[in-house]
């Protein structure tokens, strides 16, 4: 009887690997199918977004359900964030300053934005980066060097089209233009 059950036991063990050896490479193609799908209906939302806007990005980047993208020559950044299905276009003409804000809820990271503001210290633009509860939180060290990298970027440009005395107006969109 005891030898039995410890065949059954065995059996089952058998049977239950042998299972998971066969499903499991179905799950993770479906897994990165889905994934693939939606990047590239994000990158095609980003080009129709760039069309648009009349911008050539010489940047672009997708993180989670968000991407962002740059014109240099045109200083304008392109932002998604299809979980709010927004987009938001931002002339860097009257931006000066970009900072990286990063919220902390008790234990943990609450938000990451990259806020933009004018020359008077107004708070133009709020570019989320990172939501807890929303966005995807193992993605979240990369998410941080991304912020940290745009937040490089804008402030470059910004810079210099202060060296250069570079004045364009906005259009499309009114200051104060937030997805918070």
């Amino acid at each position: 009887k005891n030898k039995n059950m410890e065949n059954n036991i065995e059996n089952t063990l058998i049977a239950g690997g042998l299972l998971g050896l066969i499903i499991m490479p179905f799950l993770a193609i479906t897994r990165l199918s889905k994934r693939k799908k939606i990047s590239l209906a994000m990158t095609a939302r980003m080009a129709s977004l760039a069309h648009q806007s009349n911008c050539q990005l010489s940047q672009s980047e997708q993180f989670g359900a968000k991407a962002v993208g740059l014109d240099e020559n045109a200083r304008t950044i392109l932002f998604l964030d299809t979980n709010k299905n927004k987009d938001l276009v931002i002339d860097l003409a009257e931006i000066t300053a970009c900072k990286l804000l990063k919220k902390m809820d008790v234990d943990a990271v609450g938000s990451i934005e990259l806020q933009l503001v004018n020359g008077n210290g107004t708070l133009l633009y709020t570019v989320p980066f990172y939501r807890r509860f929303i966005d995807d939180e193992t993605c979240l060290p990369r998410i941080i060097k991304a912020a940290e990298k745009w937040r490089g970027l804008i402030r470059s440009l910004v810079s210099n089209q202060r060296e250069l005395g570079v004045s364009k107006s906005f259009w499309g969109l009114t200051p104060q233009t937030s997805f918070s």
